[in-house]
């Protein structure tokens, strides 16, 4: 997996137990977060690094402009949210809410169904072509 798998313009809507937050998934290197209502409430664009950790689950880390960081484990295939974030008075969160997609992505950031077709095309072939079944017992 790699950082161009990253969902870029992508929009999403993350609930987490005191608050929710929108974001926009501007590049692999911005991000916009808009937090409506509460102790949070505000509109940041930010400085990212995203960092892939494996299959559709990104780690993405920023600083906000009043000095807080937050570390996001961003996994697309739970639809999750990890969150991590120390506030300028150095009160340190950790939180947890599910991703709900409001715009998906420009491009399909996942390869999966090209590598699926690909096995299914060998097995195929070996079973009916060389009448090779064993390439089906591999899928």
């Amino acid at each position: 997996m790699s950082v161009e798998h990253f969902p870029i313009g992508q929009e999403m809507d993350v609930a987490y137990p005191n608050f929710k937050v929108s974001q926009t998934l501007l590049s692999v290197t911005q991000l916009r977060f808009e937090t409506k209502e509460g102790l949070f409430a505000r509109t940041e664009t930010v400085d990212i690094q995203v960092v892939p950790l494996g299959n559709r689950i990104f780690a993405v880390s920023w600083q906000e402009k009043d000095g807080a960081t937050v570390t996001n484990v961003q996994d697309y295939d739970r639809g999750l949210v990890h969150s991590f974030a120390t506030l300028p008075d150095g009160k340190f969160l950790r939180m947890t809410g599910p991703i709900v997609v409001t715009r998906p992505a420009d491009r399909v950031p996942d390869d999966r169904p090209e590598r699926n077709k690909a096995l299914v095309l060998e097995a195929m072939t070996s079973l009916f072509q060389r009448h090779d079944a064993s390439a089906v017992e591999r899928l």
